[in-house]
């Protein structure tokens, strides 16, 4: 039996559909001269890509879907759409690429099935590298369900990649080959195309499923001891045991002090969220410093990876997404001072994490936004505003005391943190800077016990920073043994005479009086976008949070 002729194998290309009948002829124009050749090579290229890209959305947005649930269908279709974009850019410039390159290389002509396949390989492997390192940029580890999932989905890719540039060069095969390979014998086109869009669908399950239902709760009312305690609770970001134990007059004004377990890992705002509300970042929801938010969309994507060019880059350029400083409705549990408002008991909170004003009904509550302005308001180096920013969370906090006299009153001090870890100073105006953070943090504490207040310190070591966490009061109660910064929750629910919820996982270090509840719920969010505060961006920004 006679070999089929290229004629022959041109008519069952055409008969099949596979991909264009274009295939297996612009690769014999002159690249240089030939309208045809571009035309063909560009359309070629364009199809091949548009299929690829089908399929290398899919694990990006599996993954981001996973990390940043709930998302709304909408913001689910965003994202798929600028990850496909992105993934159909970079397939179209590597087919493009390798067309024009074997075409203009006439010695690297495929005349095996096993050159076929290595140059098909290397394609597919240099289109799912950049995914990878993409999955590698996140903060956090996969969890096991997203490290299952997602590799399998990346698997898929490769798989898909490798089949689809092989059909793009198929050209060269049946000219060098005199023959359609086994696996072009029939078209993958159609039937891959239709698992691309099923899958795709399948990312709108989860993101309907999970999306936010629930309206306001009622608050929850509970039995409360009486008690006439007031206690001032100041969070230093950056404060070790080290460090406070190299300050005797620091330390010389509690009566205990000592080591305790921080948290593992998460940004600043995710552990010093876990110590007011007392709960895990799983529930209270806050990750990271910055997020990425859809156009229109309700949710703030705090998990992004640092490589991320679809959100942070392309979104931004088309004015699908914006980078913002999270808003204070990211968080999904309230802090203990809240719960303590809402049921009479007077609180102030200044400078905390994820917090809006708030001045009425029994809480004031000082933001973190308002804070920075006024660090910033006369300029100056980054180190100076720093400084600032404990001075006038400091100043805000005593006038507040002052003029209210809450039960429980709150501070968060990020100056020492940002000397520390997050400016780039050289090492003896560090040692410095640092020691004038801890005069302000001492004379702080010196104003608070003059006022009568029970005083608890905890500090913990900031991002990248070696050491232990610390703690130390003022307390005259017999305390047990102390274990955990998650255990300054429940010790404050303890001292205001409020039950701690069992979905704290510290546990208080005085007495607990009252039975566990299971949980005080979640918080009331506002769903709508909170607008951009410029000027608080760009203090992250200067004091290092932000990069």
């Amino acid at each position: 039996m006679s070999e089929p002729s290229v004629d022959d194998l041109r008519l069952q290309l055409r008969q099949r559909g596979y991909l264009s009948h274009g295939v297996e002829r612009w690769f014999a124009q002159d690249p240089w001269s030939s309208r045809t050749f571009w035309v063909e090579l560009v359309a070629l290229s364009a199809k091949a890509a548009t299929l690829i890209a089908l399929f290398a959305l899919l694990p990006l947005s599996t993954v981001m879907v996973m990390r940043n649930h709930p998302l709304s269908a909408w913001e689910t279709l965003v994202i798929a759409l600028l990850y496909g974009a992105v993934s159909w850019i970079v397939a179209f410039a590597l087919l493009l690429g390798l067309g024009l390159l074997l075409r203009g290389r006439p010695d690297l002509a495929i005349d095996t099935p096993r050159a076929l396949l290595a140059i098909s390989l290397s394609a597919s492997a240099a289109l799912t590298a950049p995914v990878a390192w993409w999955w590698l940029g996140f903060g956090t580890p996969a969890t096991l369900p997203e490290l299952v999932i997602g590799g399998a989905l990346i698997t898929l890719l490769f798989l898909v990649s490798t089949t689809v540039v092989s059909a793009a060069l198929l050209s060269f095969s049946i000219y060098e080959l005199q023959r359609v390979p086994a696996i072009h014998r029939t078209s993958r086109s159609v039937p891959m195309s239709a698992a691309a869009m099923i899958l795709i669908a399948l990312l709108f399950v989860p993101a309907w499923a999970l999306q936010d239902r629930g309206g306001a709760e009622e608050p929850l009312q509970v039995v409360t001891a009486p008690g006439e305690a007031r206690v001032a609770f100041v969070a230093v970001d950056g404060l070790t045991f080290e460090l406070l134990r190299a300050h005797p007059s620091l330390l010389a004004l509690f009566t205990a002090a000592g080591p305790v377990r921080s948290f593992a890992a998460g940004s600043a705002p995710e552990r010093w969220a876990s110590v007011g509300t007392g709960v895990p970042a799983s529930l209270h929801g806050v990750r990271s410093v910055e997020g990425v938010r859809v156009v229109r969309g309700t949710h703030v994507l705090q998990s992004v990876s640092n490589g991320d060019v679809a959100l942070r880059q392309l979104g931004e350029t088309t004015r699908l997404t914006r980078r913002q400083p999270l808003p204070p409705t990211v968080r999904r549990r309230d802090y203990v001072w809240e719960l303590f408002a809402h049921r009479g008991v007077p609180s102030l909170a200044v400078n905390w994490w994820t917090s809006a004003e708030a001045h009425g009904g029994g809480l004031d509550q000082v933001s973190q936004a308002t804070v920075f302005a006024a660090a910033a308001v006369r300029g100056g180096s980054p180190e100076t505003i720093a400084l600032r920013v404990d001075a006038a969370a400091a100043s805000t906090f005593l006038r507040a005391v002052d003029g209210h006299r809450p039960r429980l009153a709150t501070v968060y001090l990020p100056s020492l943190d940002i000397l520390l870890n997050r400016l780039s100073i050289d090492a003896s105006s560090r040692l410095a800077l640092s020691s004038r953070a801890l005069e302000q943090v001492e004379g702080l504490l010196r104003e608070m016990r003059g006022r009568g207040y029970a005083v608890i310190l905890l500090g913990m070591p900031g991002e990248g920073q070696s050491g232990s966490a610390s703690m130390a009061w003022t307390l005259t109660d017999p305390c047990c043994e102390r274990g955990s910064a998650d255990d300054v929750a429940p010790t404050l629910c303890a001292l205001l005479g409020f039950p701690a919820s069992r979905d704290m996982s510290g546990r208080s270090l005085v007495p607990e009086n009252l039975p566990r509840l299971s949980s005080y719920g979640r918080r009331h969010i506002d769903t709508k976008p909170a607008p951009v505060d410029q000027e608080y961006y760009r203090s992250l920004r200067s004091l290092g949070y932000v990069r």
